[in-house]
């Protein structure tokens, strides 16, 4: 086949393209853009025929208030430097009906390099136009629905302190009044002091999740030492350690590794993760606190050799009202998690989990960038019992 030949078939096949073309339309222009060729779906699309639009410009396949703003001139301007002109927007039809165009418009030049004129192919997606303004609107309701559900649930939590000072106080009153009182009374006061810290705890956690949520939780940062943090969290679980008979290894050494945190929130998120460890392991089983140095990053784990989790609660184990299938009353409400996931993403680090399943514990990794140069490697294992 001659080049004569393969020209022919070329421009053949690419004419029977654009006449079977039933989608997208091509619009040929002149250098100052005007409408030379009207092919494809052009007059599908637009509803006008050839001899209606030939000869004039583009704009008026444009939108009123496009063309006040001079789109269709600062489309091919954006052309002529060589970058397709992207084209989403409404345009007009021949009946005076809108309907969103997805397209390109781009420059043709010649061998050497003269302006030769403009293809635009575009096609009309009225369609997803349509599916992306309900997800839009989706959204909007969601945000709205997020933001009733905060509101809601920092008054709830408001009020729910507001009970629990005052069972409080009347338990205070109960063991000072009665410190020579039987057993009975003894241990009712002890489950009322123990389930008071724990519904205050879950309050609180409520509190951090809706002030997260609406950006409201401001990082108080300092350098600061990670060992200290870490003592100071293990000093606030000893009750509950204690209270479940477990066996507690640190594993932190002597050398002080320094991070920019705020210590009060930072302290907050081992705590969660070492209760979490406690109440999520049978009386009388072990937890592992390590820190490790990794590149530049400060690693904290925490481990136990608890009930574990299962594969399929893995990926979702940090978002909000997860409930593990677990069985009796540790199921809880799976906010400590989430918290602890935010908490510690605004001090620029992250938290994983792994478990190898259930009845094989579980392990919490949180990685923390370090304040500064390496000031040694925690190597000196201490244990605590």
């Amino acid at each position: 086949m001659t080049t004569h030949d393969c020209d022919q078939a070329y421009e053949r096949l690419l004419k029977l393209l654009w006449e079977q073309a039933t989608e997208h339309a091509l619009i040929l222009l002149d250098p100052y853009g005007t409408i030379t060729h009207w092919l494809g779906a052009a007059e599908m699309v637009f509803g006008y025929p050839p001899n209606e639009v030939l000869g004039r410009r583009h704009s008026m396949l444009f939108a009123p208030e496009d063309v006040q703003a001079g789109a269709s001139d600062k489309e091919l301007a954006i052309a002529v430097t060589g970058v397709p002109a992207e084209d989403d927007r409404w345009m007009l039809r021949q009946d005076g009906s809108r309907f969103w165009a997805i397209g390109v418009l781009q420059a043709i030049r010649d061998a050497d390099g003269t302006l030769l004129g403009f293809g635009k192919i575009l096609r009309n997606r009225t369609d997803v136009k349509g599916q992306i303004e309900h997800l839009e609107n989706e959204v909007s309701s969601l945000h709205r629905g997020e933001e009733r559900k905060n509101s809601f649930v920092s008054t709830l939590s408001h009020e729910l302190r507001n009970f629990l000072a005052a069972i409080s106080n009347a338990a205070q009153l109960l063991s000072v009044a009665s410190p020579q009182g039987s057993e009975e009374t003894r241990l009712a006061v002890s489950i009322i002091t123990r389930q008071i810290d724990a519904m205050t705890r879950l309050v609180d956690d409520l509190l951090d999740m809706t002030r997260i949520s609406s950006g409201k939780v401001k990082l108080h940062l300092s350098e600061i030492s990670l060992l200290e943090i870490l003592h100071a969290a293990v000093d606030a679980c000893r009750p509950m350690l204690d209270d479940r008979t477990h066996s507690l290894h640190l594993h932190l050494g002597e050398v002080p590794v320094t991070v920019n945190a705020d210590p009060v929130r930072l302290q907050q998120v081992f705590v969660n993760l070492i209760q979490n460890a406690a109440k999520y392991t049978e009386y009388g089983g072990t937890i592992w606190v390590k820190l490790l140095l990794e590149g530049q990053d400060a690693v904290v784990k925490v481990e136990d050799d608890g009930i574990g989790i299962s594969p399929d609660l893995l990926p979702r184990i940090f978002d909000l009202f997860t409930q593990a299938e677990f069985t009796g009353d540790k199921s809880g409400l799976g906010i400590g998690l989430s918290v602890v996931r935010d908490i510690t993403q605004l001090h620029g680090g992250t938290v994983t989990v792994r478990s190898d399943g259930v009845g094989k514990g579980s392990e919490f990794t949180v990685r923390l960038p370090l304040a500064g140069p390496s000031r040694g490697r925690p190597d000196s294992p201490a244990r605590v019992k």
